[in-house]
């Protein structure tokens, strides 16, 4: 996938979320740069939901971030929330820490593809 002459990482489809603000580039800059602001928020919610088996914290922060994911372009990583929130509903509490451990990893390369993509204008 290539934007403005870039390969683009597969975790994050830059153009579909330029295209979801209409063409708004610092706009997008912004979303992301409040992602990540409240991100560890959202992270430190799923490891205290896993702590103490809350399925609605897990569901809760789940569906944020699925949410946020799908808007900024990262349909894949949102896919692996929307799994967490199932494994919540379904109070499947090893199958919530498998997914909770994929979907932190997934932030986290998508947060680098990011910060690469930002650094490089």
């Amino acid at each position: 996938m290539e934007s403005a002459g870039r390969i683009m990482p597969a975790c994050w489809n830059h153009a579909a979320a330029v295209q979801r603000l209409g063409g708004d580039e610092s706009l997008l800059q912004e979303l992301i740069s409040i992602f990540f602001e409240d991100y560890p928020r959202l992270a430190a919610r799923l490891e205290r939901g896993l702590e103490q088996a809350d399925f609605a914290a897990l569901r809760e922060a789940a569906h944020s971030l699925k949410g946020s994911l799908a808007y900024l372009g990262a349909p894949e990583i949102a896919a692996c929330a929307l799994e967490l929130e199932k494994a919540a509903r379904q109070e499947d509490l090893s199958a919530a820490a498998e997914r909770t451990q994929r979907l932190m990893v997934k932030v986290e390369e998508l947060r680098q593809a990011m910060c690469a993509f930002v650094g490089d204008r």
